[in-house]
């Protein structure tokens, strides 16, 4: 876990200042002997830029701070999330699966999106559904400062407020992208940071059958999967795979003798 309060394009910076005077060093014969200690120091320099980038996109592991994947459990449940709403009619048919199915859900809002659509956000809750913040515009975090990410993160928050009369203590970063400065901010506000342990790529549009056999195929005990009901703010691509997958998705892991629950449920520590 990475505790200092860096932001990682500054990380990114300070490494390809030093990639770049390891290079030239190498270029200009200096500190050759007894090895190329300056295409070395840029060798590692790319190495670590990799590394540190890669784990702000990863969805596992706690290296800028505790992050939520999974839960290590013998017992056989499952979460199911939704991202990127409320966005008609698409959150509605998922919502009426839901209710014939009998299985709760997170969904992770966007600000903007719940406030164009407050009724879909009360029928969420109404259903006995789960709410988190996925911040108001869908705004890439990392690219973001502390007063944007702020601004994102505290009118979502005060948007779920204001329209169900309930706060929500779970968020997702768009893109599960963070870095130390997001995964603070996120602690002081006491929020408990969610990513995923199953992705289908389903904002692709891939077709029904592969969204369905991409995430039965990863399933296990504690599986927080990944879905979308929305478009980001754009509202423009079809979401009708992920209902009918939705649909499949749910009918063949109760067949398996799965349990949904709630993104609370699974992390709550076992007994």
């Amino acid at each position: 876990m990475l505790d200092l309060n860096v932001r990682l394009v500054s990380i990114l910076g300070v490494l390809t200042v030093i990639v770049l005077l390891g290079l030239t060093l190498d270029y200009l014969g200096k500190l050759q002997r007894p090895f190329r200690l300056g295409l070395w120091v840029a060798l590692l320099g790319i190495a670590a830029g990799g590394l540190f980038t890669f784990m702000a996109v990863r969805p596992v592991g706690h290296f800028y701070g505790p992050v939520f994947s999974e839960l290590k459990t013998a017992q056989k449940v499952v979460a199911l999330t939704f991202d990127d709403g409320p966005y008609p009619p698409y959150t509605d048919q998922i919502l009426d699966i839901l209710k014939e199915a009998r299985v709760p859900a997170t969904f992770f809002v966007v600000g903007l999106n719940a406030q164009k659509y407050p009724d879909l956000l009360r029928r969420i809750v109404a259903e006995g559904h789960q709410v988190g913040n996925h911040t108001y515009h869908h705004l890439d975090l990392l690219k973001a400062d502390s007063v944007a990410i702020s601004k994102e993160v505290d009118s979502t928050n005060a948007t779920i407020m204001d329209i169900t009369g309930k706060g929500t203590l779970l968020v997702r970063p768009p893109h599960g992208f963070r870095d130390a400065l997001v995964m603070e901010m996120m602690a002081e506000r006491k929020l408990s940071v969610v990513e995923w342990s199953v992705a289908s790529r389903d904002w692709t549009n891939p077709g029904v059958e592969t969204i369905v056999d991409r995430t039965l195929s990863k399933v296990k005990n504690g599986a927080i999967i990944l879905l979308h009901d929305g478009d980001g703010v754009e509202q423009a691509a079809s979401r009708a795979q992920t209902v009918e997958a939705t649909r499949r998705i749910i009918r063949e892991l109760k067949a398996e003798g799965y349990t949904f629950v709630t993104v609370s449920e699974i992390l709550k520590p076992e007994d």
